[in-house]
């Protein structure tokens, strides 16, 4: 984590100043003026408190730091000012702008402990930002797992639906593509209430009873509410929500919202979920495709445009065979995997994780498992 500090002012001088009182106390760097500042930004350079003379030419501090705010919002902000510019500053500092900021001339002293107390203030955000990365992640994979223990038909599905999702992503260039991925992976969390048989029968395309469609109806609003109890996971919860609305409005949830007025990220997930269901059933990508246009009024138009362009990806992927041994994450099962006894472990259309090839290992300690199985490699490492 760099913790540089970063000084901006147009005297020269006055850097040169910053340079003999700070080079042994400081990681710092100088710019000379607002604009050498933002090339350097725009360099790639990072920096954990960026400190700013005010009245400078062509670009006025303040000026400067609303471009740093965008193009670095975790750098600690402090201005040096003038008495001019009090009220200015006051106002900065109280719409959340500046850390703090120092009136000229101001003591080098006093300006080493403002930047020590920047420092702490960097170093306790970017603690908060690792921290809950890495429990969202560690929550995202216990819910997976949770998923996969309960409900091996859902978890299986899961793991192909957020394949289907990356592809649609990737088509349409959607940068901020985590999400749509992320609503993929967990779509089927509402699928713990519904036994295995149901999910079956759905694949199948046979029709579910007067119970088993009602728990099915119910099961995008159970994952959505689950997930709303998490932290930053209330876009994914929406999403998933929404994933049996149909594009004419009919579908789950019973509400007037149609159209584009439903979350993209909902309406991918129908298309792609729908998709699935028809390719389980035909087994191959044109015919699934075809069983949805005879239904074109449930799916975005757009989506169907881009999901016609994904439907090569399913062969770039070569059948093959592999013993546990042989196993890398990615790998997609084209056959169970079980034991001599028969019992299955893991479900035929599963992407291959590095958790799952360690619990093979532990259970082929104990027991034996069938080897090899079949397995789709992805083309670049066939």
């Amino acid at each position: 984590m760099s913790e540089r500090v970063l000084f901006v002012d147009d005297d020269p001088n006055i850097l040169k100043t910053f340079r003999a009182s700070f080079r042994k106390k400081f990681d710092l760097d100088l710019a000379e003026g607002a604009d050498e500042a933002l090339d350097k930004l725009k360099a790639g350079e990072r920096y954990a408190v960026i400190v700013s003379d005010q009245k400078m030419p062509k670009m006025s501090g303040m000026d400067f730091f609303g471009v740093v705010q965008e193009k670095a919002p975790t750098a600690v902000r402090i201005m040096l000012t003038g008495h001019g510019d009090f009220n200015l500053a006051m106002d900065a500092v109280n719409r959340g702008q500046l850390f703090r900021f120092l009136l000229k001339p101001c003591p080098l002293d006093d300006l080493a402990l403002a930047i020590e107390a920047a420092l702490k203030q960097y170093r306790l955000v970017m603690a908060e930002k690792v921290l809950l990365k890495q429990t969202l992640k560690g929550t995202v994979e216990l819910l997976t797992e949770i998923v996969s223990l309960v409900n091996p038909e859902a978890f299986g599905r899961s793991q192909r639906i957020k394949r289907h999702m990356t592809y649609l992503v990737e088509q349409m260039g959607i940068k901020s593509g985590w999400l749509y991925e992320l609503a993929g992976m967990l779509s089927q969390l509402g699928c713990i209430l519904l036994p295995d048989k149901t999910l079956a029968k759905l694949q199948a395309g046979r029709a579910l009873d007067g119970e088993e469609m009602q728990l099915f109806d119910m099961h995008p609003t159970l994952g959505a509410e689950l997930l709303k109890k998490i932290p930053r996971m209330e876009k994914v919860a929406q999403i998933i929500a929404y994933q049996e609305k149909n594009y004419d409005g009919s579908g789950v949830p019973l509400d007037s919202v149609k159209g584009e007025d439903i979350p993209l990220g909902s309406r991918m997930l129908k298309l792609v979920l729908d998709y699935d269901t028809a390719l389980m059933r035909t087994g191959k990508p044109s015919a699934a495709f075809t069983a949805l246009e005879e239904h074109i009024e449930r799916y975005d138009p757009e989506l169907m445009y881009y999901l016609e362009g994904c439907l090569g990806k399913a062969a770039h992927y070569t059948l093959g065979e592999m013993t546990i041994d042989e196993l890398y994450p990615g790998i997609i099962l084209d056959e169970p995997v079980a034991d001599t006894d028969g019992l299955v472990l893991c479900r035929k259309s599963m992407e291959v994780t590095a958790s799952m090839i360690a619990k093979l290992k532990a259970f082929g300690r104990r027991s034996s498992i069938r080897q090899p199985f079949k397995v789709l490699m992805p083309e670049r490492r066939a």
